[in-house]
C-alpha cells in the first residue's frame, strides 16, 4: 500500500509538464501541390495540436522547379519569364489571406502562452475572417526567394505594407541576391544587391532568411545584417551518416554565423525520406546539442518531400513537443524551442 500511497502524493504533488503552444518556422501548410486554394481542413489541425502559429511560405520559383524522380530532389528546370516570380507570390499569397484564418502582422498577434491560459475556441475551417477570434492559431506570411524583385527594392516595401514578414534570400534559381546551396556558384557569394536587400528588410522589420543560401551568401549576409537572422529550415552536416551530406544541410561554421546573429536554425523534414518523424527530432536534438537550446527551433516545411504523407498537417506537431519533455529539457527550455527562440528573433527584427 505504501508504494501506492506515495505515488499518489507525488502525482499531486508535481503536475505533469504543460504542454508548450509550438510555432512552426516554415511551411507551406494547406498546399500540397502549391496550387490552387488552401485547404483549410489541414489548418484546422494546429489548434488540436497546440500549433500557435504556423509561417507560411510563397515560393517565388515554383513554375520553375520540379522533383527529380531519382534523386528526389527539386530541381531548376527553367527561367523564369519576366513578372512570373511576382505574379506567383501574389496568388499564393491571396490564397493565404482568403484561408480563414488570422494573419499575424506583429509578435504579440501570436497567442503563444502555454496551455494553461484560458483555452481558444476550436477553429472552425470555414469561418470568415470577420469571425475570428484572437485566441485562435494564426499564420504569418513569408516568400520563399527574392526572385520577384527583379532588381526593384521597392517591391520589398510593397511586401511588407502587404503583412510579410519574413523573406528568404534564395531557393533553387540564383537569383540577383546571391549563390545557393544546390547550384554551382555564379556570384560568389552574396551580391552588392542582396546586402541592399538585406539593409532594406532590417529596416522595414522584415526577417532575413538565409536557407538555401550557400556558405558564401550567409557570409555576406552575416556582414550586411544589423539585426538577427533565420536559417529557417535545415539539418547539420552528418558525414558518415546516409545522404549526411545533403547539399541543403548546413556547416557548423554556417550554424555558427545564424548564431553569432542572435538568429534561429529551423530542424527539417521534407529529405528525411527514411527517418521521418523520428528523424526530424534526431536532427532537433543534434541542432540543440551543436549551437544550444536558444537557437533552435522546428521549421518542418511541410507538406514537401516526405512531410506530404508523414506530416501533411499540424497532428503530429505534438510528439516533438513531447520528445523535448521526454530528453529531461525545462518546461522554459522546451518553450523556447517550440516557440519562443522565433519569437525573440520577431521581436528583434520588429523592434
Amino acid at each position: 500500500m505504501l508504494p501506492t500511497m506515495l505515488h499518489t502524493m507525488l502525482a499531486r504533488a508535481i503536475p505533469p509538464m504543460i504542454p508548450p503552444r509550438i510555432i512552426d518556422i516554415h511551411t507551406h501548410a494547406g498546399r500540397p501541390r502549391r496550387t490552387g486554394e488552401v485547404d483549410r481542413a489541414v489548418l484546422a489541425t494546429m489548434h488540436p495540436a497546440g500549433v500557435a502559429a504556423a509561417v507560411v511560405s510563397a515560393i517565388a520559383d515554383l513554375p520553375m522547379i520540379r522533383r527529380n524522380p531519382t534523386t528526389k530532389r527539386l530541381e531548376k528546370v527553367r527561367d523564369p519569364d519576366r513578372g512570373e516570380c511576382l505574379q506567383c507570390v501574389e496568388g499564393y499569397l491571396d490564397s493565404f489571406e482568403g484561408a480563414g484564418v488570422r494573419i499575424a502582422r506583429e509578435p504579440d498577434e501570436i497567442h503563444s502562452g502555454d496551455m494553461a491560459e484560458p483555452a481558444p475556441r476550436a477553429l472552425d475551417p470555414w469561418a470568415s475572417p470577420r469571425a475570428l477570434d484572437p485566441w485562435d492559431p494564426a499564420l504569418v506570411l513569408a516568400i520563399e526567394g527574392c526572385d520577384f524583385l527583379e532588381g526593384n527594392l521597392d517591391r520589398l516595401d510593397a511586401m511588407a505594407a502587404r503583412g510579410v514578414r519574413s523573406i528568404q534570400l534564395t531557393h533553387f534559381l540564383v537569383n540577383d541576391t546571391g549563390d545557393v546551396q544546390t547550384a554551382a556558384a555564379v556570384h560568389g557569394g552574396l551580391t552588392a544587391f542582396g546586402a541592399e536587400v538585406v539593409r532594406r528588410m532590417n529596416r522595414l522589420g522584415v526577417i532575413v532568411d538565409v536557407a538555401h543560401c550557400s556558405e558564401d551568401t550567409v557570409k555576406g549576409v552575416a556582414r550586411a545584417a544589423s539585426r538577427p537572422f533565420l536559417c529557417s529550415h535545415a539539418n547539420l552536416k552528418e558525414p558518415g551518416h546516409p545522404d549526411g551530406d545533403h547539399p541543403r544541410y548546413i556547416s557548423p561554421d554556417y550554424a555558427r554565423m545564424v548564431v553569432e546573429s542572435g538568429g534561429v536554425i529551423g530542424a527539417w523534414i521534407s529529405v528525411l525520406w527514411q527517418e521521418k518523424l523520428p528523424g526530424l527530432i534526431r536532427h532537433l536534438f543534434r541542432l540543440i546539442d551543436a549551437v544550444g537550446v536558444d537557437h533552435v527551433g522546428i521549421g518542418t516545411d511541410l507538406p514537401a518531400g516526405v512531410a506530404q504523407t508523414e506530416l501533411p498537417g499540424f497532428a503530429r506537431h505534438g510528439e516533438i513537443a513531447l520528445a523535448l519533455q521526454q530528453r529531461g529539457m525545462t518546461a522554459e527550455e522546451v518553450a523556447k524551442v517550440c516557440a519562443g527562440n522565433w519569437l525573440r528573433v520577431f521581436r528583434a527584427v520588429r523592434g
